[in-house]
C-alpha cells in the first residue's frame, strides 16, 4: 500500500465567490493554499466539527474537487495534481494524521489572544 502525502504536501486551488445580492455575486481571482491550511481553517477558523471538515476533506481528496457554501461566500475547492488524487483510506489517514498533528501543537504557546468586548445598550431617558 502507497504511503499517502502529508497535508502540507497536496496542494489546492481556491477560488472563492462573493454573494453581494441575491442576484449578483463576484468571483475573486483563484489562490493557492495546502489542504494543512484548508483543514485548519474548516476547524479552527470556521468552526465546523471534525464529521464536517472530514467529508469536505474526503471529497476533496477521492473527487478532486468540492463546494462549499457559507451564508455570504462560496468557496470552490480543487486539487492542483490529479496525482493526488487517493481512495478513501488513504484520505481518511490524511485528515487524521494531520488532526493529530494539530491536537498535539499546544495552541496557547503561538501567542494566540482573543479580545472579547461586551458593551451595555445605551439607555436614553426621555426628557
Amino acid at each position: 500500500m502507497k504511503i499517502p502525502k502529508p497535508a502540507t504536501a497536496i496542494m489546492l486551488e481556491e477560488t472563492r465567490t462573493l454573494h453581494l445580492a441575491p442576484s449578483a455575486s463576484e468571483k475573486t481571482a483563484t489562490t493557492l493554499c495546502s489542504l494543512a491550511d484548508k483543514i485548519e481553517e474548516l476547524v479552527l477558523k470556521v468552526g465546523y466539527s471534525n464529521a464536517q471538515a472530514m467529508s469536505v476533506i474526503m471529497q476533496i481528496l477521492t473527487v478532486g474537487k468540492v463546494r462549499v457554501d457559507f451564508r455570504d461566500y462560496s468557496q470552490r475547492l480543487a486539487l492542483r495534481s490529479s496525482s493526488d488524487l487517493m481512495g478513501r483510506t488513504e484520505a481518511m489517514e490524511v485528515f487524521d494524521s494531520h488532526l493529530a498533528l494539530l491536537k498535539s501543537t499546544d495552541l496557547s504557546s503561538e501567542g494566540f489572544t482573543q479580545k472579547i468586548m461586551f458593551q451595555p445598550p445605551a439607555i436614553r431617558l426621555p426628557r
